[in-house]
């Protein structure tokens, strides 16, 4: 990254000035905070140990907890969230939008968030099986570029979220589903409706007890 690399070139005095006083770690934190980008142009000039920045953030557990609270408390529309093993390990649920080729699906998550968490995206997979564009086979998801340490997971569910109307098939995870999404539009549809009745039902297995969410919400488990 060229711009790292610059940066990373200017003396120590310089960099002080052009921030018109001495920068301290708390300053540094705040950086780091604003973008990806600021975050590297961080690590490369004060090295990848940061440790003058594990004073102002030394515990990753107490901004999960404090946003797990608040999900709890304003959780994202059709979305529920619980705690697996841990803070670091959530199970998500979200029901398909309304007048979305998704609508009515039941799909499970799993988020797993790393001790390095805001400074790296949570780990988010898909449990249900998703014919999307930006979903991989395996359920993965790709934040690296929607991310930064500023979101929060109540922001990053809403993104996902929206993806269920509006895929973005010029960057996609599924190449070959991006193709048919853009050249065989009606294929595409007909195999995400599909996809969502057969594999995002109300009987799929799941650590965590949805019953109730999903009475709530109106979603009843198949007939035999």
């Amino acid at each position: 990254m060229a711009p790292c690399s610059s940066w990373s070139n200017l003396p120590r005095e310089l960099i002080d000035r052009i921030f018109r006083r001495p920068i301290d770690s708390k300053d540094l934190a705040r950086c780091t905070l604003v973008c990806t980008n600021w975050r590297n142009i961080i690590v490369d000039i004060w090295g990848k140990k940061l440790s003058l920045l594990r004073p102002a953030f030394k515990n990753p557990s107490r901004r999960i907890l404090r946003e797990y609270e608040k999900f709890q408390m304003d959780p994202p529309k059709g979305c529920k969230a619980r705690l697996v093993e841990s803070l670091f390990h959530w199970g998500a649920i979200m029901i398909g939008p309304q007048n979305s080729l998704y609508a009515g699906g039941v799909f499970l998550l799993n988020i797993h968030f790393s001790k390095k968490y805001p400074f790296e995206p949570p780990e988010i997979t898909f449990q249900t099986k998703v014919y999307h564009p930006n979903i991989g086979q395996d359920g993965c998801l790709c934040l690296e570029r929607s991310w930064c340490a500023a979101m929060s997971i109540s922001n990053i569910i809403r993104v996902i979220y929206a993806l269920f109307s509006n895929p973005d098939h010029e960057d996609p995870l599924d190449f070959e589903i991006a193709h048919i999404y853009r050249t065989q539009r009606i294929r595409y549809e007909q195999k995400a409706r599909a996809w969502t009745k057969k594999y995002a039902t109300a009987r799929q297995n799941s650590a965590i007890d949805w019953s109730q969410f999903l009475t709530d919400h109106k979603i009843l488990e198949p007939q035999e």
